[in-house]
């Protein structure tokens, strides 16, 4: 059975700034077609292409997302080593651009006002985490980690040398949170739910799998939190047919298969009435990060409003044949064999 497409992002506006890994994506790739600036409609019209070519010669297809309003962005053919990614004019800063558009410097103005806004939600997030922290049995997490390990590696490995992937499953786009969790688990047959609370050691479960996964020589894809990258928030290793990832709020799940499995950090780890003794506190911190979060979306909504208008300039000066004749162009060179 042919893998069916996946969707994800390479890039996040996150707490830490603009936080790309289009390096991790598209570095190892033999031939790569960068794009500047294209407008949505030509972009998506040749995306759209590119797929039913793929899928005529039966290839595999991963489709990357626009992390401030989810549009596709590029594609990737993992069959061909062969990629095509639109870079957004926000996403490259250069000094020396004196004809840069007033619509674009205002995009990056707002996003980088959203941007100190999570950073803001995100220290509201660590004094969150601090509850459940100093509630730990790390010597209980500690051993849950292993027997993880355990049961999803084990002794498994490849002669090959194991790889990271390193992607993000959503993103805070200009609609709210969005992931596409639902579509790159759906060909796994094992899915591992990961539910706790903030700094009951989600994340770091998932890195001690991560090392194991690669160390053992698998390829590893791992997924990194939107709003914080330096967390991860998935695991997914193909060879082994299976994925781990935290399913708590903004992006919660529950075991919908026959074959999905829980794995409760906070009843393994926390002490238990944790959360009834800390309530009032637990819900001012979720107030209160959700008030910021609200703020920076509304920032990216101006983003996209801006940035909008600075395509729609953009559009007007463009020619049908020439964007026909260089869509003709980008398909032989990803298609070349």
């Amino acid at each position: 059975m042919q893998r069916q497409a996946i969707h994800y992002f390479a890039n996040s506006n996150s707490s830490r700034g603009y936080v790309s890994f289009y390096e991790s994506n598209f570095g190892a790739l033999e031939r790569v077609v960068p794009l500047h600036g294209y407008p949505l409609k030509p972009l998506g019209n040749l995306l759209e292409d590119i797929c039913d070519c793929a899928a005529e010669q039966k290839r595999r297809v991963e489709w990357i997302h626009n992390c401030l309003d989810n549009t596709p962005e590029g594609i990737i053919l993992p069959d061909l080593s062969a990629g095509v990614i639109n870079i957004p004019f926000y996403a490259e800063h250069n000094a020396l651009n004196l004809l840069e558009d007033y619509n674009i410097r205002q995009t990056r103005k707002a996003l980088d006002e959203a941007h100190a806004l999570f950073a803001a939600a995100l220290h509201i997030h660590d004094e969150w985490e601090k509850v459940y922290i100093g509630k730990m049995d790390f010597r209980a997490a500690d051993e849950l980690a292993k027997e993880t390990e355990a049961r999803l590696i084990g002794d498994r490995h490849t002669e090959k040398k194991g790889r990271a992937i390193d992607r993000y499953f959503g993103a805070a786009t200009v609609n709210g949170s969005f992931d596409y969790i639902a579509n790159i688990t759906q060909c796994l047959g094992k899915r591992y739910f990961i539910k706790g609370r903030p700094g009951t050691g989600k994340s770091t479960l998932l890195k001690k799998l991560v090392k194991k996964a690669v160390d053992a020589g698998f390829e590893a894809e791992v997924y990194h939190c939107a709003f914080d990258p330096q967390s991860l928030d998935m695991l997914v290793v193909r060879e082994l047919d299976f994925c781990i990832f935290d399913s708590t709020s903004p992006h919660e799940y529950f075991p919908s298969l026959p074959t999905d499995e829980i794995i409760d950090v906070y009843e393994a780890a926390v002490e238990p009435g944790t959360d009834e003794k800390n309530a009032k506190k637990l819900t001012q911190f979720q107030h209160d990060y959700k008030e910021q979060v609200g703020k920076a979306t509304e920032k990216l909504r101006l983003a996209k409003e801006s940035y909008d208008r600075a395509q729609q300039t953009h559009l007007s000066r463009l020619d049908e044949a020439a964007c026909k004749e260089s869509a003709e162009r980008i398909k032989s060179i990803l298609f070349r064999t």
